[in-house]
């Protein structure tokens, strides 16, 4: 499915993205197969791709290391480390580890899994710097020598960095601003970055989320994909003075994952970006995912195609029209005190008064939002 082709534009190089890796959870590996082995489902979507970038959602080769507590609902998630052989099969070459299960085994966890990458050739990013470090940034060179720059990071999570302490890297304006200083110093002619954001129960992108996505496009990033939320959502080309346009993905769905709530789960999309040999994209390319069988990603055959694509196209429209964000306050306001109500009570099951007062601390602005929405629609019926 191509969303955007320069005319006239020939297309030497490939950048893949997708979106969560998630091999755990209820995933199982079926029985007598491989790692590498169940990737040949997909290989058809990276045979023409010089080099993928995916999101690691959990840690990897985690031994005896300590699972932490949780002051909240969610599951602690590690794999092994095979399952890199997947990523290996479909030429990863940059494994964004920025996301909220990254330290559900600590720093131990997070320093294993470095290592499981690294001895596989792959390079981790968006994970191990304060915020009195430089941004952590990768550059590949393509083998027509365009240089390709890469940042991951998370956006409002108890586990990013801070000034006195390591740890995710934070999605700011501030330190996506010295992200791409640091492209400029090294000569990056594309520079892409790998947002974890996004809610799940909803196909739909959080408000606040655009609004930041978008503003990293109109800082300088050429490229802005968000995972996290294992849903897909839509796209937006967006117009910048004097070069060529941004392009931003609000939910890129799963590669793999052990994680679904319902068939929406099941749905990825590939971003396939074309360089051409001055490394200026060339084309952009939308390539549907289906996560079969306990959750491995698949090339799909043409119906199963058609209704992903329409779904993403759709939520494209309304993004567009702005009609997503009514939408996303009701997917999301469903059962909300419910559910705000039951992760406080674990929290105080889990650490008492600290633990809750912990919990009570990771509300954001976005949450109150999503509060005063569900009561201004509930007033709103009740008057009819």
């Amino acid at each position: 499915m191509i969303l955007w082709q320069k005319e006239n534009a020939q297309t030497v190089c490939r950048i893949g993205i997708a979106g969560d890796f998630l091999p755990a959870g209820a995933f199982v590996l079926p029985s007598e197969s491989t790692w590498s082995g169940i990737s040949r489902a997909i290989a058809a979507h990276f045979q023409d791709v010089d080099v993928s970038i995916v999101n690691l959602e959990c840690p990897l080769d985690v031994r005896d290391s300590k699972a932490r507590v949780k002051m909240g609902m969610g599951a602690n998630f590690n794999a092994p480390a095979e399952a890199l052989n997947f990523l290996s099969s479909i030429k990863t070459g940059i494994v964004g580890i920025a996301n909220n299960h990254i330290y559900d085994y600590g720093e131990e966890g997070l320093e294993l899994t470095k290592q499981a990458i690294l001895a596989r050739g792959m390079a981790p990013l968006g994970c191990g710097r304060s915020l009195l470090d430089a941004p952590e940034v990768l550059v590949w060179e393509s083998p027509t020598r365009t240089k390709i720059a890469f940042w991951a990071a998370a956006r409002g999570l108890s586990e990013n960095a801070t000034r006195n302490a390591s740890g995710v890297e934070a999605a700011t304006r501030k330190r996506a601003s010295d992200a791409l200083a640091e492209m400029t110093r090294q000569g990056a002619h594309l520079r892409i970055a790998l947002i974890h954001a996004g809610l799940e129960h909803t196909n739909r992108p959080d408000p606040d989320d655009v609004g930041f996505i978008d503003s990293l496009a109109k800082l300088g990033f050429d490229v802005v994909a968000a995972a996290h939320s294992h849903r897909i959502s839509g796209h937006k080309v967006v117009a910048r003075t004097g070069t060529q346009p941004a392009f931003c993905f609000y939910g890129l769905g799963s590669l793999l994952s052990g994680v679904m709530y319902t068939a929406l789960e099941r749905e990825g999309i590939l971003v396939v970006v074309g360089l051409d040999a001055r490394g200026a994209i060339a084309q952009i390319e939308a390539r549907p995912i289906y996560l079969d069988g306990t959750g491995w990603g698949t090339a799909p055959d043409i119906e199963t195609s058609g209704i992903i694509s329409h779904r993403f196209l759709r939520s494209s429209e309304e993004i567009f029209d702005g009609s997503y964000k009514r939408l996303f306050y009701k997917d999301t306001g469903q059962n909300l005190f419910h559910r705000q109500f039951r992760d406080a009570r674990v929290a105080f099951r889990q650490g008492g008064v600290k633990g809750l007062a912990r919990k009570l601390g990771r509300l954001r602005v976005r949450h109150l939002h999503r509060l005063l929405w569900k009561g201004f629609a509930l007033r709103e019926y009740s008057s009819r």
